[in-house]
């Protein structure tokens, strides 16, 4: 099933940006925000489906928030695309603060990767890993779900570089609820795996912004 969304998501937004720049060459930076939105979805599906470990990373093995999640995003960014060219003129102080956060997003998402080394996977029900390792380095020494808090400020980013604010909205409406009930659902599957120690882990750590971190300064 994934297979074969993650094309069909790819068509869908290059042949929307065809469209969009033909039927509003009027609009400004059409064509550049068209060749940065390309580059980062083709990098967005390399490093989440591509730099796992997994063997068959590709098939569905019945985790549902993955499929919401991943769908969601590409649903939501083309939405902002199409915001993007809804108006000719563009508030370039916003631009340039969402391809901070695009950037910053990058990074964070980078850095945990990173941290997770032979963790990293999208299958949150993998069976096969019979020794799996609880990551508390990175910013899995603050946070638990930095990956899923970069992928809802690539969104917010690219809001930003649309200037299409009404997105944000929608974001926190779609977006938001379902990364919570993913992170959600991998604790249930940690607290299995790890048991006392996840637990421990959790007292210790905030859910996906640094909040304990924050109000020790």
């Amino acid at each position: 099933m994934i297979k074969f969304l993650i094309p069909f998501f790819l068509v869908s937004i290059a042949f929307s940006l065809i469209y969009l720049n033909f039927v509003n060459a009027n609009v400004q930076g059409g064509l550049l925000f068209s060749i940065f939105v390309v580059i980062a979805m083709v990098e967005r599906i390399w490093e989440t489906f591509f730099t796992p470990k997994d063997k068959n990373v590709l098939k569905f093995r019945g985790d549902w928030t993955l499929l919401a999640t991943t769908s969601s995003y590409f649903i939501v960014s083309l939405i902002m695309i199409f915001g993007f060219f809804s108006s000719v003129s563009k508030n370039y102080f916003f631009v340039v603060l969402g391809l901070v956060i695009f950037l910053g997003s990058f990074l964070i998402r980078w850095w945990s990767m990173k941290s997770l080394k032979n963790e990293w996977t999208i299958h949150l029900n993998d069976s096969k890993n019979k020794n799996p390792v609880l990551i508390r380095t990175g910013p899995y020494k603050y946070i638990r779900h930095p990956i899923y808090l970069t992928a809802i400020l690539d969104l917010i980013g690219l809001a930003f570089i649309s200037n299409f604010y009404f997105g944000i909205i929608i974001i926190a409406l779609i977006n938001v609820p379902l990364f919570v009930w993913r992170s959600l659902y991998e604790e249930k599957i940690n607290m299995a795996k790890f048991s006392e120690k996840y637990a421990l882990y959790k007292k210790e750590t905030s859910f996906m912004i640094p909040w304990k971190l924050l109000n020790t300064k």
